[in-house]
């Protein structure tokens, strides 16, 4: 379902809009089959001036031209994310001809009509119907409106018009003596002249529109409740037409992967290429996510429409650039051939970038608007049973109300308010609105309960697999925060390859003699209790002779404990040695031999978190505020242009991370799986929080090298301290490979 099978769920997240977009692809599919795109591009030259391709009466009758204009202006009485939806599903298909032209202009033309601008009520009707074409200038080029008598006299050339060699209806900004005006014009007007470019992408060319002394009359000036809106639109709808070719990229290069041989293995089976695949999922997914918001936000308040637009300009664009270019390197001298379609993605990549501005452009635009204080706030509407859910839940939290994290804890657990999303009695058996309203109405109380850390591990495994009297031994003070976990899996010789494990657990008439070395294990000098992975049959493949054991760190005799001291001078990890350690025999968790499926559980009824409401974090907003202390009349701060477009960069990442994991909870919700988001949060929010971290210190200058209170100390920490986070959990790079061979389905190595 949506676009493309195994490779993301779409722009569009709710159960209407993945239903339209496989309508779209089924139409498109019968209306506009891709061999449209290759005969324009051999046909080596731009179609007719005011052609219209054969598809597009389907187009209106499927009404697709107004799916997002008012019932009142004979549109579908659908929003700029509807259109988001079918222009992805366009683009992916590789529809020619003036579709986003003509679209963006009447999304222009609806907002001025909103405005009161009356000249646009009839094209707005003609467009919709799909009985005109429309193009519009995404800036004013030399075009300059001269006032005249009973108008305006327009002169000059626009820069390069998507869309203009077939349109009806031109909307044009030139620059006045009052600042920029917007004209509608029809394309026949005396004076005005439209010549068809030769285009990078002959599917959908550009052409230059000059004007010679046109004459404007006063009504066809256009008022705009806003002179950044036009750019705004246009940011969103071509953020989403970018999103359908980096997915087409992305599946032509994955569809090749899987076939293509080379050394007697498919080439997906590589792990660079492996690597290359994944790394196009996850950039494809922070621009669905960015556009997916920008279009929500296109209708509220102008500072955060124009940010996040800003945000999903300077990433969708790139993505789909850059996801074209990797499709022809994993497709080698077959992407290069002119035969090959990769390069129509790229040719129309290229020219989408190009008109839109370069990634640097709306970063710099976003960081200013942050400095100035935009933010988007991202808020989750909860169906009417969530009202029912915390009314039920106020008078079981009241217990906690003004106790600390711990104490709160300690207060909730036996309630099953500690955990409601655990079976009981150790939860509610919640289901996801009911864990999200019992989390809006602690927040509402302020109640916050102490993490569980590394027994977030546990619970799931002894739930599952535990006897009953281990869960009874543990569970209970587990979650009333009473016991504290360590994980003893790594080793130094299997780190993220668990499969590698060297420690013995060998069988006595006592239980269990444990010997060998942990290491990267935090918490081992506090904790109480601690998961074990032992192997059990040394002659058993890979995974399966490992078993799960619980250790009792505080009375267990011959484990050793030594701090390892990190790059930062702290010693948060430990190696752990076990030298002829014994283990009961009711310390194995599950099957013997089965540790491996103990260790890899997770329940079905998993929790979900509440997006946090703004989605800059404190590492960002003091770089963005660092950043406003530079604006001034001297401009002499530590942030210049170059380091607020590393700034913007970073608040995109960072919106779609917080994007994303609203897109993960709205499925959760609705009762679908939550898809590739927890996987591309990781990957995204490691290296984002690593980039954050490097970036301040960067700002402090030669601060940054002095390690003293009052200097750049705690810069430091911070920067050699973030690079365990693409460490830590699994690799970066085993993060890729899962992704890879999970969501993408390329063969394992």
């Amino acid at each position: 379902m949506g676009i493309g099978t195994g490779i993301g769920t779409g722009i569009g997240i709710t159960e209407e809009h993945r239903a339209l977009a496989d309508s779209v692809r089924g139409w498109l599919a019968r209306a506009a089959p891709p061999g449209e795109a290759r005969e324009l591009l051999d046909a080596q030259g731009p179609s007719a001036p005011g052609a219209r391709p054969a598809h597009w009466k389907g187009l209106a009758a499927q009404g697709l031209t107004g799916i997002h204009l008012p019932e009142a202006h004979g549109g579908g009485g659908g929003d700029l994310l509807d259109l988001a939806v079918v222009l992805e599903e366009a683009a992916y298909a590789m529809l020619p001809g003036p579709y986003l032209a003509t679209v963006l202009t009447s999304a222009v033309l609806h907002r001025a009509a909103e405005a009161g601008a009356e000249c646009a009520a009839e094209p707005l009707r003609e467009l919709a119907a799909g009985d005109r074409t429309a193009a519009l200038a995404l800036g004013p080029g030399t075009l300059t409106a001269t006032p005249a008598p009973g108008g305006h006299r327009l002169d000059g050339v626009a820069p390069p018009v998507l869309g203009a060699d077939a349109a009806d209806l031109l909307l044009l900004p030139a620059a006045a003596p009052d600042g920029e005006r917007w004209f509608l014009l029809d394309a026949g007007t005396a004076g005005l002249a439209v010549r068809p470019h030769r285009s990078a992408d002959p599917a959908r060319p550009t052409a230059e529109v000059r004007a010679d002394a046109v004459h404007v009359p006063a009504h066809r000036t256009v008022l705009l409740p806003d002179p950044a809106l036009p750019g705004d639109l246009a940011a969103v709808l071509f953020a989403a037409d970018a999103c359908g070719t980096a997915a087409l990229s992305l599946r032509t290069a994955t569809e090749h992967a899987l076939v293509r041989e080379q050394f007697g293995r498919p080439i997906g089976a590589f792990q660079a290429v492996k690597h290359l695949c994944a790394d196009m999922l996850v950039r494809l997914e922070q621009a669905r996510a960015l556009t997916w918001d920008a279009a929500r936000a296109a209708g509220g308040d102008a500072g955060a429409r124009g940010l996040v637009a800003a945000l999903a300009a300077a990433t969708a664009p790139d993505v789909a650039h850059t996801c074209a270019k990797d499709a022809i390197q994993i497709l080698g001298g077959i992407g290069f051939t002119w035969e090959h379609d990769a390069h129509l993605q790229l040719r129309r990549a290229v020219l989408a970038r190009q008109l839109l501005g370069p990634a640097d452009q709306h970063r710099l635009r976003a960081t200013r608007l942050a400095e100035g204080g935009a933010r988007r706030e991202l808020a989750l509407e909860l169906p009417a049973e969530a009202a029912r859910h915390r009314a039920e839940a106020r008078p079981h939290l009241a217990a906690a109300r003004g106790l600390g994290p711990r104490e709160a804890r300690r207060a909730l657990a036996a309630t099953g308010y500690a955990a409601p999303h655990l079976p009981a009695p150790y939860g509610l058996d919640a289901g996801p609105v009911q864990q999200l309203a019992i989390q809006q109405e602690s927040r509402a109380q302020g109640i916050r309960l102490s993490d569980l850390s590394i027994a977030t591990w546990v619970v799931p495994s002894l739930l599952a697999y535990g006897s009953d009297e281990q869960r009874e031994r543990y569970l209970p003070a587990t979650l009333r925060g009473d016991l504290q976990w360590c994980q003893l899996f790594s080793e130094p010789e299997a780190g993220s390859d668990l499969a590698a494990l060297r420690t013995r657990a060998v069988r006595t008439d006592e239980g269990w003699r444990i010997t060998g070395q942990k290491v990267w294990t935090s918490a081992a000098r506090t904790a109480d209790h601690g998961i074990l992975l032992a192997r059990t049959d040394p002659d058993a493949p890979k995974h399966r002779g490992l078993t799960y054991f619980l250790v009792d760190m505080k009375r267990s005799r011959g484990i050793g404990i030594r701090p390892l001291k990190e790059i930062t001078g702290a010693s948060l990890f430990n190696e752990v040695y076990f030298d002829d350690v014994l283990l009961p025999p009711d310390a194995v968790v599950g099957e013997v031999g089965d540790g491996w499926r103990v260790a890899r559980d997770t329940l079905g009824n998993e929790r979900v978190h509440m997006a946090d409401q703004m989605t800059f974090d404190t590492g960002l907003e003091a770089l963005i505020a660092r950043s406003a202390e530079s604006v001034g009349p001297a401009g002499d701060g530590p942030v210049d242009d170059v380091s607020r477009a590393r700034i913007g960069l970073l608040a995109a990442e960072a919106h779609a991370l917080a994007c994303i994991g609203l897109r993960t909870t709205l499925q959760q919700v609705s009762g679908r799986a939550p898809g590739a988001g927890a996987s591309v949060r990781k990957l995204v929010q490691t290296v984002h929080q690593q980039k954050v971290a490097e970036l301040a210190l960067e700002l402090l200058g030669p601060q940054g090298a002095v390690d003293e209170p009052e200097a750049g100390e705690r810069a430091l920490h911070g920067f050699l301290m973030s690079r365990c986070l693409t460490i830590a959990g699994g690799t970066t790079q085993i993060q890729l490979n899962v992704v890879a061979e999970r969501i993408l389905g390329l063969p394992r190595d």
